[in-house]
């Protein structure tokens, strides 16, 4: 029996229990959003919270919204408790009317306190949330999504440019994060 606890005590340490979030790259999650919002949330209840939008970033609802909060686990915890007051920036799937609910867990819920992110999964160029918008303007502005963002591996999926090289330089110099979005995600995707 002492053989069996000492062999068990020994290969713990070895076995991998290490579990990694799934990451979507912004170019998708931006793409796949039916709303993109910043706001702070006014109520929360049991599995859902109510989100007053102080700006819309993309799409439109009303200004109060319910979003369901997601469920924490090993490889993807929430990063703060959800609180009345907290300004967040949310990446939405529209479920109803007015019901909402976050893209990909933590990656679509994006803390932000004195007017900067705190999120252990988010790219550096995340300095600003005004940054962060404005790339995310330029992009939508710039780039369609065609296919099927539920197929797993994106077959037959590609982005649309609808501007010149010239233009897409000049703002990739203005704004950090559309230059993230464009030369660190979209080069491993098709591009027409």
């Amino acid at each position: 029996m002492k053989l069996y606890i000492c062999l068990l005590l020994f290969l713990i340490p070895h076995l991998n229990y290490g579990f990694k979030k799934d990451i979507w790259p912004y170019s998708f999650i931006i793409s796949k959003a039916d709303l993109i919002v910043d706001g702070k949330i006014s109520k929360i209840s049991k599995g859902n919270y109510e989100f007053t939008v102080n700006e819309f970033v993309k799409g439109k609802s009303n200004s109060k919204i319910n979003v369901a909060i997601w469920e924490e686990w090993l490889c993807d915890p929430r990063i703060k408790e959800l609180k009345v007051g907290q300004r967040l920036i949310l990446f939405l799937e529209k479920k109803s009317v007015n019901n909402f609910s976050t893209i990909n867990a933590s990656t679509g819920e994006l803390y932000v306190d004195n007017n900067a992110f705190i999120d252990i999964f988010a790219p550096k160029e995340l300095s600003n949330p005004t940054v962060f918008k404005n790339g995310i303007s330029m992009f939508l502005k710039t780039y369609t999504f065609y296919g099927n963002l539920s197929d797993r591996f994106l077959r037959n999926s590609y982005f649309q440019v609808n501007k010149s090289i010239f233009e897409i330089y000049k703002m990739k110099e203005e704004n950090k994060f559309f230059k993230f979005l464009v030369d660190n995600e979209l080069r491993y995707y098709e591009v027409k």
